[in-house]
């Protein structure tokens, strides 16, 4: 520990849950020095510790007593602090005397909302050991853990009861007191095998002394800890540790002095599934799984004790597994005794929502939804039919006794019970697979089938909770839209998938109230997503404008024009073309503006100007390899193809006054510039490009 921390508050607690400790960590550590900051107390590093049984601050340089400072304080409007006398009124006398200030310390200072009166005044330094009292009593009652409970007679409601405090500034007792506790230089040591309270003499020997006493306070240290062990013991059985850092996590502030205990289970289980015997390891137990070399599931499992591993501490882990595992294995066999596709009926008595109906209603609806998108796709027969039975069954599983007792099981249960029905594995797969991306940095669906089931349902997340009125507002998106809306643009883009999202929404909104009025809100809403993703992509904001401007809902071809926009705007020829392109819009625009509906016709033998002339014989004689190139997609090709027209759209304005005065000469010169900008116009919007 460094020498520089002078200050010491440790919490005593009864066992606090685990999932409670790393959000109070990070509010604690902000919120104490934001207090310190503002109380005008210099420090340096704030850190705090938790295990289940503390939470303690320590912070280093803390200042012996708060800085002076003269600040400037706002009064009444002058019109309020004097009469008509210019006498001071009730309201200026009272503002002097709350801020301990003078007449003569008084200015006036002209405002948006008139002339005020303001003073400056020194704030007075008092010593740390007086404020910090306050900021302690602060933090502890603002600790946002989600449950506070009373205890005893106590009003303080805390997630446990506190047993002690422990407050030391520059090596001395602090005093302070809650709820009837006075702080001491006393902490706890382990609470089975060191249950006593012990003296901290010196800031600098607290994490020592607890170590000393069966604690590590640091829940850095024990998690590099608890990791090396299982990784060690894992090895030690001649396999590796199944991964996660959740759990290693989780059983970090679990314990305070952890221990790996190496345990067995009947080899007899190993028949369920991995993924069941894993989860419920993980997720009733907190126990460890190892796999051999192979990847195959050893009966071995590693468990993080808070005690020393011992016999009998590993017997009782053995006895509690095998239970869990006998309940599975009944679960499992329940299961078993009907097939997946028997299941589906029974989902007519499921309710989803209650204005939404059924998850059969809902399997229906996304069935309809994966036909539409299949049939953009352009899925032969024999994969349309795999794609409708993914979808007819992808949501059969909810009704299993597995899924019910494990929901994070729904998908991975659908997949391994239709593939012990013997249905096809790219069926089977997508079960699984629709539900992805479950997180940040989940894997995308693999397969064609699997994409395309992933969109559908996702879409009609999205129309169903529209309908409905569970829209996301602000930060607030408690049905995850945002997330599922990324999720159908990525699909897209990184699938490869040109789909019509505009025309699946308008074909498929029948099916939900309102729905043909939601459209365009959730056209508008993916395309905020399509934003965030280009930008993430690295795209320029006027990129992604110009070409998210333009009524297009093929978010694999926006994509492709932004990208080649983005990379082969490079070239400065081909940026100062795109600049010329913008030339030409505006002049387009702003006639269009002043003269909407007027007809302008275009007349190559009416062309004066060799310029333009030689303007139009340009894109005429390219006119159908620019067509060919955007129907292909080919952006880059097209904008290589332009570039050679940059010195001629130059020399065009160099020479030819198109808003001339002559009427007919002018409107075919507009004509000129429309039939020019015309193919482009669904491209991308000119008007958008920054120069």
């Amino acid at each position: 520990m460094s020498k520089g921390f002078n200050f010491l508050c440790e919490l005593g607690t009864e066992e606090i849950p685990a999932g409670y400790l790393p959000p109070a960590i990070e509010y604690i550590k902000t919120e104490f020095a934001s207090k310190l900051t503002a109380g005008r107390i210099g420090h340096d590093s704030v850190v705090v510790y938790a295990t289940p049984r503390r939470i303690a601050v320590l912070v280093e340089g803390m200042a012996s007593a708060q800085k002076e400072e003269e600040v400037e304080v706002k009064g009444p409007s002058v019109k309020a602090a004097y009469d008509g006398a210019g006498n001071p009124t009730k309201a200026l006398d009272g503002f002097l005397k709350g801020n301990a200030v003078s007449l003569k310390d008084l200015y006036k200072v002209s405002t948006e909302k008139g002339e005020y009166v303001y003073a400056r005044k020194t704030m007075p330094s008092g010593k740390t050991e007086e404020i910090i009292p306050g900021i302690l009593e602060h933090v502890v009652k603002s600790i946002p853990f989600p449950k506070r409970m009373r205890w005893s007679d106590k009003k303080l409601a805390f997630p446990r009861p506190i047993s002690y405090l422990l407050v030391l500034f520059n090596d001395m007792v602090l005093p302070f007191s809650l709820e009837g506790i006075a702080s001491s230089n006393k902490t706890r040591g382990h609470y089975v095998q060191f249950n006593r309270m012990v003296e901290i003499k010196t800031i600098a020997s607290y994490e020592k002394t607890l170590r000393d006493n069966g604690v590590i306070v640091s829940q850095g240290l024990r998690r590099e800890e608890i990791r090396g062990a299982l990784k060690a013991a894992a090895a030690g059985l001649g396999g590796a540790l199944v991964a996660d850092e959740d759990l290693i996590e989780t059983v970090t502030f679990l314990t305070e002095n952890p221990c790996v205990v190496v345990c067995e289970f009947l080899k007899e289980f190993l028949v369920i599934p991995d993924i069941v015997l894993i989860t419920e390891m993980k997720e009733h137990q907190k126990y460890f799984a190892v796999r051999d070399k192979k990847g195959t599931l050893l009966s071995s499992f590693l468990v993080v004790s808070n005690n020393p591993p011992t016999d009998n501490v590993r017997k009782g882990n053995e006895r509690v597994i095998t239970a869990r595992f006998n309940d599975a294995r009944f679960f499992f066999d329940e299961d078993r005794k009907t097939t997946l596709f028997s299941k589906v009926e029974s989902l007519k008595n499921v309710l989803f929502h209650k204005e939404l109906g059924t998850i059969f209603d809902k399997v229906e609806r996304v069935r309809f939804i994966a036909g539409l998108i299949g049939g953009q796709m352009k899925m032969d027969a024999a994969m349309k039919t795999k794609l409708d039975r993914a979808t007819v069954l992808c949501k059969a599983d909810l009704n299993t006794a597995m899924v019910f007792e494990f929901t994070s099981l729904q998908g991975k249960m659908g997949r391994i019970y239709a593939l012990l029905d013997g249905e096809d594995e790219e069926v089977a797969n997508a079960i699984d697979e629709h539900y992805k991306p479950r997180f940040q940095g989940d894997p995308l669906p693999a397969s064609p089938v699997a994409a395309a089931l992933s969109i559908a349902e996702k879409i009609d997340n999205i129309i169903g909770s529209y309908s409905v009125g569970n829209i996301p507002k602000g930060s607030a998106d408690p049905y995850a839209l945002r997330r599922q809306a990324n999720a159908i643009v990525e699909l897209i883009i990184r699938n490869g998938l040109r789909l019509n999202v505009r025309d699946i929404l308008v074909q498929s909104a029948g099916r939900y109230k309102n729905g043909g009025d939601l459209v365009p809100k959730i056209l508008e809403f993916i395309s905020a997503r399509a934003n965030t993703i280009f930008t993430e992509a690295g795209f320029r904001y006027d990129e992604i404008d110009a070409c998210l401007s333009i009524p297009c809902y093929d978010y694999l071809d926006l994509y492709a024009r932004a990208r080649s926009l983005h990379e082969f705007r490079t070239n400065e020829g081909f940026a100062q073309m795109l600049l010329s392109f913008k030339r030409m819009n505006n002049i387009v625009t702003a006639f269009r503006q002043k003269n909407a509906g007027y007809r302008c016709v275009f007349d190559a033998t009416r062309l004066q100007a060799d310029e333009e002339k030689k303007l139009h014989g340009f894109f005429d004689s390219r006119k159908a390899a620019i067509a060919d190139f955007i129907a292909a997609g080919k952006y880059i090709d097209l904008f290589a193809l332009l570039i050679d027209g940059k010195g001629i759209i130059d020399a065009f304005f160099d020479a030819v006054m198109v808003m001339t005065d002559d009427t007919a000469v002018r409107d075919n010169r507009i004509a000129l510039l429309e039939l020019i900008l015309a193919p482009f116009n669904d491209l991308m919007d000119f008007s958008k490009i920054a120069e």
